[in-house]
C-alpha cells in the first residue's frame, strides 16, 4: 500500500475527460450512482484541501490509477458537506477511508468548520456504520433523494 495515497485534487470541471470517465465508472460500478459531465458542473465542488484523489502511484498519471475520490465543500457558515465518498472494492476495509475522514476532519476544524454533513442511501448500511465511527448520526430522512431510493442525512462534529 506504499504506493497508494491521497493527494489535493482539482476540481472536477477541470480535471481531463480520461480522468472524469474514470470517477464517472467509478462511482457506477461502487454506488450504482450516475455522474455526467452536468453532474460535475452541477456539484459545484471547489478547488480546496477537503477534496482528495486516491492514487495507485504505479498506475499514474494513467486516469486508471484513479482509485477513490473525495469531494467535499464549505456550508453556511459552521458546515462541511461531503459530497462523494468513494474508494474501489478491493482498495475498501484497508484504513484509506478513515485516513480520508480524519484529514477531512482536521482540515474543516482548522477553518472553523465543526459540523459534517452528508448524504447516504437508506440501503447503505456499510456506509451509514462508517460515518457513525465518526460521530455522524442520521438526522432525517430525504424522501425520493436518489433516483431509486431514499436517503439519509447524516451529521456530526468534527
Amino acid at each position: 500500500m506504499s504506493n497508494i495515497s491521497w493527494i489535493l485534487g482539482p476540481k472536477p470541471e477541470d480535471m481531463p475527460e480520461t480522468w472524469k470517465l474514470r470517477i464517472s465508472q467509478l462511482f457506477k460500478q461502487e454506488t450504482g450512482e450516475s455522474y455526467t459531465d452536468s453532474t460535475f458542473r452541477m456539484l459545484q465542488i471547489p478547488e480546496w484541501n477537503g477534496n482528495r484523489l486516491l492514487i495507485n502511484h504505479q498506475d499514474y498519471p494513467h486516469p486508471k490509477s484513479l482509485i477513490g475520490v473525495l469531494w467535499s465543500k464549505q456550508i453556511f457558515d459552521d458546515r462541511v458537506r461531503i459530497v462523494a465518498l468513494v474508494i474501489e472494492k478491493q482498495y475498501q476495509g484497508q484504513g484509506l477511508g478513515t485516513k480520508v475522514i480524519k484529514e477531512l476532519f482536521t482540515t474543516s476544524r482548522e477553518i472553523e468548520r465543526n459540523t459534517i454533513q452528508l448524504e447516504v442511501r437508506v440501503s447503505n448500511l456499510r456506509a451509514q456504520k462508517f460515518y457513525q465511527r465518526f460521530g455522524l448520526n442520521i438526522q432525517q430522512t430525504i424522501d425520493n433523494y436518489y433516483a431509486d431510493e431514499d436517503g439519509y442525512m447524516m451529521v456530526g462534529t468534527v
